[in-house]
């Protein structure tokens, strides 16, 4: 297998100013092919004899190549981070966002020793398949209708007129069978099947053969969302949990009929933007949740059926004091914040009567951020009160080099207890 590791944003070709000498034709071909097949995806664009990647990251396997696409958050095309350090982050991003779920026991495979994001999410699944199967898969009931010759279950009487009125000794009945032929073995075994047939590098052939050796037979069928959505959430499924979560991911971005040579391919992407706003706000939830409420995407009507939604809201639980967050997965012109961006937290700070928000921006290096105040007072408690907006920068790569040192969510409060400092 091939790896290629590559920015968002970044350009490659097979010849020319972009080409890298592991990426070929046939795969740009593929590339090619799925662009057009996909409603013009949003993963990347294409260039003459290449692509470019956009704000997507993740994995895309075209055969036996592997598209790493990583976070990009400084102004210069070459990072002073390695790109093994803008893995480890995604990594980080993708667990917090319970995108990338592990067993404990399992977390310290969950490193850089594998060879792509993509195998990550495979050795998950077959970790969580083996533990099921020592559990031993569960069983369910199963309708039948045939011919007995003996009265065992439900007596179908329309059908036993029909069918059997001269043969007195038979009976068309409906009965159940008890077995592991269903739906969620089904969706398992196709995902097995799909990580046999895309294991490029073959490390995993000999848990693959043993799952597959122990897996009771069941019918072969084509997985789509409905089945997934036809999946209830109950106690007994419980334990299928995760492993129907890698399945859905595999199963629904596989591509088999996007070929070039006989490659199949098969896209793992996570929007940036989203990554971004899902990951601090989960960080802040998680750190602080005794003193404040975290919400995400709390909605208000502003005009008709129109709604206006800040990416998160913190409430302090005894004060009642609240902040606006905005997260921008870019990097502003000129480190000043855009008219539209500053209009946006304007409202915000109306419709949640809040004095203070912050616009929080992705850096891997020293920026400063600017602050200032709206020239309109806003009403809080029959009161006027002035309101500002804050930018600031996360440094992620100083985050994840010092985690035992600081956190998000320290550095996201001193942004904004910088910034009461100018409130009268």
């Amino acid at each position: 297998m091939t790896k290629i590791q590559v920015f968002e944003h970044q350009s490659i070709s097979y010849t020319g100013r972009y080409a890298i000498p592991e990426f070929n034709q046939k795969q740009y071909h593929a590339l090619e092919s799925y662009f057009q097949k996909n409603e013009r995806t949003p993963f990347f664009d294409l260039i003459p004899k290449g692509v470019r990647f956009k704000s997507y990251v993740g994995v895309i396997q075209i055969g036996d190549l592997v598209i790493e696409v990583l976070p990009k958050a400084d102004r210069k095309r070459q990072s002073s981070a390695s790109k093994e350090t803008w893995q480890n982050i995604l990594l980080d991003m993708l667990r917090t966002c319970e995108l990338l779920k592990a067993r404990q026991s399992s977390n310290a495979n969950l490193g850089l020793k594998r060879n792509s994001i993509l195998e990550l999410y495979f050795i998950l699944f077959l970790e969580e398949l083996e533990t099921l199967m020592k559990k031993g898969l569960i069983k369910k009931y199963k309708s039948h209708q045939s011919q007995q010759n003996s009265l065992k279950g439900a007596l179908i009487f329309s059908e036993q007129i029909k069918r059997n009125l001269v043969h007195k000794e038979r009976f068309f009945v409906r009965h159940q069978t008890y077995d592991k032929n269903h739906l969620l073995h089904q969706i398992l075994h196709e995902a097995l099947l799909l990580i046999d047939r895309l294991d490029a590098s073959g490390g995993l052939k000999d848990r693959i053969g043993r799952l597959l050796l122990d897996f009771p037979t069941v019918d072969s069928r084509k997985i789509t969302t409905k089945d997934f959505d036809r999946i209830n959430n109950s106690r007994k499924h419980a334990p299928y949990e995760r492993s129907l979560e890698i399945a859905k991911l595999l199963l629904l971005n596989f591509r088999p009929d996007l070929k070039a040579g006989n490659q199949d391919m098969i896209a793992l992407m996570f929007d940036m933007n989203t990554l971004w706003e899902e990951y601090i706000y989960r960080v802040l939830k998680r750190e602080l949740r005794r003193e404040w409420e975290v919400h995400g995407q709390k909605r208000k009507r502003f005009w008709e059926k129109k709604v206006i939604k800040p990416d998160i809201v913190l409430r302090h639980r005894e004060s009642g004091v609240v902040y606006v967050v905005d997260t921008k997965w870019k990097l502003p012109e000129k480190n000043k914040p855009s008219d539209n961006d500053l209009k946006q937290m304007f409202a915000y700070n109306h419709y949640w009567k809040c004095t203070h928000s912050l616009l929080l921006y992705p850096s891997d290096s020293t920026e400063s951020g600017i602050k200032g105040g709206y020239s309109e007072k806003i009403v809080i408690n029959e009161a006027e009160e002035d309101h500002f907006c804050s930018m600031g920068y996360l440094d992620l790569v100083e985050y994840y080099q010092n985690r035992d040192k600081w956190s998000i969510s320290v550095a996201i409060q001193n942004m904004l207890e910088i910034d009461t400092r100018h409130v009268d």
